[in-house]
């Protein structure tokens, strides 16, 4: 005990030089050490702990406003440059547009005080430029009323269906003959030659009978009716009709004599100028048309009997299509 009380020393070298501590031991008492922990408590338990709530009523929530922010910098306005001739420019549009309207109208009244001055235009003349096809360049189809058509004819029978009729034609044919088929009342009527009187046209069907076919002999009369034609082709039809009577009856006198009557020429070669002259447009008229003329040309020609046969087929072809028209 007594040595251990005594200081000890403790040698450290450092660098190969030896230097000396003294080290003091320190003693703790341990009992001091619980008394304080003790005391410790103590206070702890007599301060105790607080509990602070939070406060639960609700808070309205913030309103946040928009802050518009502006830049600093300002944009300076442009400066546009101005024509000092602007005004000038549109005040002489202005007046060049002023001058070309006044002559515009200036002129259109001219024409207007000029043709009415001009005489008063024939109200036919006006009524065929309005209904006047632009297409076509004829006038637009209106109805338009046809007087009764009336021929003496060389009828071959009168049949109730179109197909014994045909069955018909096809035989006649077949021995050189031409016929035409007309539908009137709903029967069939095949025609075989026409004439301007009933007594000519019995002396065309001796010739027939020869070939042994039937024919008879009479006038045939097609109604009145009214069909859808333009001024022009009503025009056309009237005088066509007027030619057809000239050219049945010097036909059918070429037929039985073998030449035409000479004194008739001049008047065949008027009408069909005039019907040569007329603009027809729907196709059926269109194709009597061309066998008119023909019969017109053929018959100013004819030389023997055999040229009078071919202005009777002609002839019969203009009646069939005169016969269809609707």
């Amino acid at each position: 005990m007594d040595k251990s009380k005594e200081n000890k020393k403790i040698s450290i070298k450092i660098n190969g030089e030896s230097t000396e501590f003294e080290e003091e031991i320190r003693v703790h008492d341990w009992k001091l050490g619980k008394a304080q922990t003790a005391a410790g408590e103590e206070k702890l338990e007599d301060q105790g702990f607080e509990w602070i709530l939070p406060d639960e009523t609700p808070q309205p929530p913030k309103e946040f406003k928009k802050i518009n922010y502006v830049s600093g910098k300002k944009k300076k306005k442009r400066q546009s440059f101005k024509n000092p001739f602007h005004d000038s420019v549109n005040l002489l549009m202005s007046i060049i547009g002023a001058v070309v309207v006044g002559a515009v109208l200036g002129f259109g009244t001219l024409k207007v005080i000029t043709n009415t001055d001009g005489g008063t235009v024939p109200a036919a003349t006006l009524q065929d430029d309005t209904a006047a096809d632009v297409t076509g360049g004829t006038a637009a189809a209106a109805p338009v009323q046809l007087k009764e058509f009336s021929t003496s004819v060389l009828q071959g029978g009168v049949f109730s269906s179109q197909e014994s009729m045909t069955a018909m034609q096809d035989t006649l044919t077949s021995k050189g003959i031409t016929s035409a088929s007309i539908e009137k009342d709903g029967q069939w009527f095949l025609m075989l030659g026409v004439s301007a009187d009933v007594e000519t046209a019995k002396v065309l069907g001796d010739d027939m009978k020869g070939n042994g076919v039937e024919v008879y002999a009479k006038d045939f009369q097609l109604n009145a009716k009214e069909i859808k034609a333009s001024n022009e082709e009503k025009s056309f039809l009237e005088k066509a009709n007027g030619l057809f009577a000239i050219l049945a009856e010097e036909s059918s006198n070429g037929v039985v004599n073998g030449k035409t009557n000479e004194s008739a020429a001049g008047s065949i070669e008027s009408s069909l100028k005039e019907i040569e002259g007329i603009k027809v447009g729907q196709e059926p008229i269109v194709q009597m048309k061309e066998s008119i003329v023909n019969a017109a040309t053929q018959t100013l020609s004819v030389k023997t009997s055999e040229d009078a046969v071919k202005v009777q087929g002609e002839l019969l072809g203009y009646l069939e299509l005169y016969s269809s028209l609707q």
